[in-house]
């Protein structure tokens, strides 16, 4: 059979050059389609706005010429010292003054608008009614409502470095924090008992100094920023703070004179440890204990003895626990709350607020927690 005729050989190089071109610039033509395209997109709607503007300016003009003139009052003006019928009608004129008939009244002092006349728009019923309130009080808790942190669970550690405390305890109180985070620390007065114990016949201005130190030197860092805003507003409103804590009088002290509230011994609401007068020594008893219910009853005692209704005051906590308390005062407010205070919160329509995080947590301790053993440790912290 006879061979088929094959193109001369430059015309199969040249078709081999075709088809490689065009399989490597398929996709750079089809770039260059999209672009193209965009353009004949752009050059349309400039078109288009130039049409707009040409259309709204004929408009514009066409308006301006078919206007009317405005019309002129026929009328003459009055002679001086002669009202016009606009003045008689609208009272401008007072026939019957003292000046006699003719004279012009005073001019109407001019009406203050709505905006200058009432408080700032932003402004909430509660901020209103604190204004209204004389002789109110705003009441805080201290451990994870002022501060971010448990006061108490960094006195323990405090205490196992310096021997104070020992292993038993250490896992006692560990057990009843823990419950504590969770809404559950009924029952925690055993422990309260168990630890006033240990400070039986220290001298009270003794561990009132101690306790201070340890405030000042280890949690003046720990202060939620939103505590911050609130008690100032608070100030600026003339309300008291005070503070309402289930701590020992010792720490509520020391923490009311260093974080700015009321720090007379008589005004700060707290447990209480009892003290021999005769020799101002710790008894290892207690005298009040301000959790729970208890919370709510030595307040009230407070409140009676300071002349001050609960109706009238707030009351700032993170715990379920203090939910007798909350019932009972007139602006009850969550911050920060265990699951048990937010739901119940939300369930009443309380107000629930997120104070946020002390903004320096960076603060290194002086001493390891490596020595939280079951002796405890010789040295303090100093």
């Amino acid at each position: 059979a006879p061979r088929p005729l094959r193109p001369p050989s430059g015309v199969r190089e040249r078709e081999k050059c075709e088809t490689r071109a065009r399989s490597q610039s398929g996709p750079r033509d089809r770039q260059a389609g999209f672009a193209s395209g965009r353009r004949r997109q752009l050059r349309g709607l400039k078109r288009y706005r130039r049409g707009r503007r040409s259309v709204n300016s004929m408009a514009e003009t066409e308006a301006s010429v078919e206007a009317p003139p405005a019309a002129v009052d026929p009328r003459p003006e009055p002679p001086l010292g002669e009202a016009s019928i606009a003045e008689v009608s609208n009272g401008a004129m007072r026939d019957d003054s003292a000046d006699g008939p003719g004279t012009p009244a005073p001019a109407t002092p001019k009406k203050q608008s709505i905006l200058d006349a009432s408080p700032a728009v932003d402004v909430d019923e509660s901020e209103r009614e604190r204004d209204e309130s004389p002789g109110a009080v705003a009441l805080f808790d201290l451990d994870h409502t002022i501060i971010d942190t448990n006061s108490s669970w960094h006195w323990v550690q405090h205490e196992v470095n310096n021997g104070k405390v020992g292993f038993g305890m250490l896992m006692t109180a560990l057990y009843w924090f823990s419950r504590y985070a969770l809404g559950l620390g009924a029952g925690a007065e055993r422990a309260g008992a168990e630890a006033a114990e240990l400070y039986a016949g220290e001298m009270e201005d003794d561990l009132n100094e101690r306790v201070a130190t340890f405030f000042r030197k280890e949690l003046s860092h720990r202060v939620r920023p939103g505590c911050k805003e609130v008690m100032a507003r608070h100030k600026a409103d003339g309300v008291r703070c005070v503070m309402c804590t289930s701590s020992w009088q010792h720490p509520a002290r020391a923490a009311a004179a260093l974080y700015g509230l009321e720090s007379a011994h008589k005004d700060v609401i707290s447990s209480v440890m009892e003290v021999d007068q005769s020799t101002g020594r710790l008894t290892g008893r207690i005298q009040k204990v301000a959790y729970g219910d208890g919370k709510h009853a030595v307040t009230k005692e407070w409140a009676e003895r300071a002349n001050v209704d609960l109706a009238k005051c707030w009351f700032y906590t993170d715990s379920f626990s203090d939910v007798a308390l909350l019932e009972a005062v007139g602006f009850p407010v969550a911050v920060n709350p265990d699951a048990r205070l937010r739901k119940h919160a939300q369930e009443r329509g309380w107000p629930v607020e997120d104070w946020g995080l002390a903004e320096d947590k960076s603060k290194k301790p002086r001493y390891a927690y490596a020595c939280l053993t079951m002796k405890g440790s010789s040295q303090g912290p100093g």
